[in-house]
């Protein structure tokens, strides 16, 4: 039996770890060819590694979504390889300036005090929004052209976070740039629409990832996804799932929508 996304070409960014790791190898189970785009080198290998030794198709690509040229060098490595593009998933991102580096001394979530707009250098600020918002628009931005250009429409889903609609000081550059992340992908939705390309996002809460590995030290996760409605945090298997509904034809009418993944966050 063939699967939801046989034939299809995606290129997921952040597919080394986390939830794009679940959504690269979800999609991969369900017939698609996968682009891993990630600065993790070491993650981004064995997943693409991984998809083939389980009898699928992958690349994968260093990338930093922030970089105009690397997301170029992506789109064109993808259909060089794999013949098309249909869809994009921007899951990269990154809680604080320096995650990718793992300085502790710079964690949000283990130093706050550091971390509110009075203490942070505007450098760290600027670094968050390149990643997790201009980056978004580039990836998406760059998809669509080469969707447009084959002319057979498309797909993104962008991520955002339950954090775009609570403010929090510590992260208050994450905040301001998921928020942005919502209203890109309304702005996409309504451009793109008329090229067949259709444009969502998902809004995960708490989700058991490496991104959140600190904030799990010091508690403050479990004690928040234990204190939703569904009494527990997430699995990033389950987010992937709605990445894959936002990709697949069971959404076909559906577009410029930002889904929370999120058991139930404000709805208490």
């Amino acid at each position: 039996m063939a699967g939801e996304l046989e034939g299809k070409v995606s290129i997921i960014t952040g597919g080394g770890s986390g939830m794009g790791r679940s959504s690269a190898l979800m999609f991969a189970r369900e017939g698609a060819a996968v682009a891993i785009a990630d600065v993790n080198d070491e993650g981004g290998e064995q997943v693409a590694a991984q998809i083939e030794d389980s009898g699928g198709n992958a690349l994968f690509v260093h990338t930093d979504t922030s970089s105009e040229a690397d997301v170029l060098n992506v789109v064109s490595k993808t259909v060089e390889k794999f013949g098309r593009l249909d869809s994009m998933v921007t899951a990269a991102g990154i809680s604080y300036a320096n995650y990718v580096e793992g300085d502790e001394a710079t964690d949000p979530f283990l130093h706050p005090e550091t971390a509110t707009i009075l203490n942070k250098p505007t450098e760290r600020w600027q670094k968050v929004i390149d990643v997790n918002l201009t980056g978004v628009m580039l990836c998406a931005r760059e998809a669509a052209r080469q969707m447009v250009a084959e002319g057979h429409g498309g797909t993104i889903v962008n991520f955002s976070s339950i954090a775009a609609y609570g403010p929090s000081p510590g992260i208050m550059d994450y905040c301001v740039a998921k928020v942005g992340v919502v209203m890109l992908t309304r702005c996409f939705a309504v451009e793109f629409g008329p090229h067949g390309i259709r444009v969502n996002a998902v809004a995960p809460g708490p989700i058991d990832t490496p991104m959140t590995a600190s904030l799990q030290r010091t508690g403050a996760l479990q004690q928040q996804g234990g204190s939703l409605p569904l009494g527990r945090m997430a699995q990033p298997e389950e987010v992937a799932e709605a990445v894959l509904f936002f990709t697949s034809d069971r959404s076909s009418y559906v577009t410029g929508k930002t889904l929370g993944v999120d058991g139930g966050t404000n709805t208490v």
